[in-house]
């Protein structure tokens, strides 16, 4: 299981726990992120050139920026270097791995032969609590992504802050957010999404956003918040909270739309659902699966019971169908493909069920196929 880190004390001190505790994890993300940077033809110092554009932007949020100010104070690293990890996805390139090199050409080739490029990631959903057995609104998802990260996940559980709830979050270390909810019920996933436009202007970076999504009480709320921001890139929040609503919060530097639940379930993937949004949607020729991927989902919450529980939402989770042959592409849960170098494979890091009523993420750390579930609660100790 991730390591779960308690934080308290103000902002600065909080970052500081996690960039001591988290040290060696946080110096396995930046050479992940260097690697994949560099992949790109992004050196280390030019990545960190291009997060700090981004400081100024984010020491305006309030106690975010400290945060990132104590990780970095508390781990020995650089701010610029916490600002690279936490700027990550406005510091690649759209189609990052279509321009990586890596010596994976040949991989690229042999999977463009069966029809593949998939650079696609991440397939999510929620459900209201009006439809949950147990009366609590879900979300969920399987994070698929450059599987080296999964020995660089952590769990942050934050408790005490004097004006805002408490919260925790399964993020990447040194990033201040990924999937998460916090003492009021509003809980957050993430699928990325790619615009035309993305990284063309400054904007609030998708994992800062993430962080302060856990700040708001309601789905409505954080709705409102998106609306009156500006994005430099696009992604998708999957989002519910304690009172039953759930919707899936596309952003994006062209605007933000909720997609809203369908007699109480949603699902999402890796391309836009929103008419107007979906109308800057940048070429899916690079992420074929991201339609199949949401069909199949579909299917699932088709095919759900009146009264849904969380073994159907595991047996989401764990779906393996798709094509045959390297990395299962098309599964909503994904194989590394081994054609691949180490940097570039793409698979189900871990999958994530969150409870906004009790407050309590079911994780999966590796393969959601292949592991159990283990539960962990905001308002317990592990």
């Amino acid at each position: 299981m991730f390591p779960v880190i308690d934080l308290s004390g103000n902002a600065f001190e909080r970052g500081y726990r996690h960039g001591v505790d988290a040290r060696l994890r946080i110096a396995g993300s930046i050479r992940c992120y260097a690697a994949l940077f560099a992949s790109c033809g992004i050196d280390w110092l030019t990545a960190q050139s291009k997060a700090r554009a981004y400081r100024e932007l984010i020491a305006g949020l309030g106690e975010v920026y400290d945060e990132i100010d104590g990780i970095a104070a508390g781990s020995g690293f650089l701010v610029d270097e916490i600002l690279a990890l936490n700027c990550r996805t406005e510091i690649l390139p759209p189609t990052f791995l279509s321009a990586a090199e890596v010596a994976s050409n040949d991989a690229f080739a042999r999977n463009r032969a069966i029809g593949f490029r998939d650079l696609s990631e991440c397939t999510s959903f929620a459900v209201s609590g009006s439809r949950c057995a147990d009366g609590s609104t879900r979300i969920g998802q399987n994070w698929d992504w450059i599987g080296f990260q999964r020995a660089n996940m952590v769990i942050l559980r934050t408790k005490g802050r004097a004006h805002a709830p408490d919260f925790m979050t399964l993020t990447e270390a040194g990033m201040v957010a990924k999937i998460g909810v916090n003492a009021n019920g509003l809980a957050i996933g993430l699928n990325i999404l790619r615009a035309d436009n993305d990284r063309q202007t400054l904007g609030i970076p998708v994992h800062i956003f993430q962080r302060l999504a856990l700040d708001f009480n309601r789905v409505d709320e954080l709705l409102a918040f998106a609306q009156s921001l500006r994005f430099s890139s696009s992604s998708n929040a999957i989002v519910g909270d304690s009172l039953g609503r759930i919707g899936a919060l596309e952003y994006s530097p062209n605007g933000v739309a909720l997609i809203e639940g369908d007699q109480g379930v949603v699902a999402h993937t890796n391309h836009f659902c929103d008419p107007m949004l979906a109308r800057y949607q940048a070429s899916l020729a690079d992420t074929l699966t991201t339609e199949p991927r949401l069909a199949r989902a579909q299917q699932h919450l088709i095919g759900w019971p009146d009264r849904v529980t969380t073994r159907n939402m595991t047996t989401l989770l764990r779906d393996e169908t798709g094509h045959a042959g390297a990395g299962k592409l098309g599964a909503i849960c994904r194989w590394p493909d081994e054609t691949l170098p180490p940097a570039l494979r793409i698979e189900s890091v871990c999958g994530v069920i969150v409870n906004c009523n009790a407050r309590e993420m079911l994780v999966a750390p590796g393969l959601p196929s292949q592991v159990e579930f283990v539960s962990v609660s905001l308002e317990s100790p592990q």
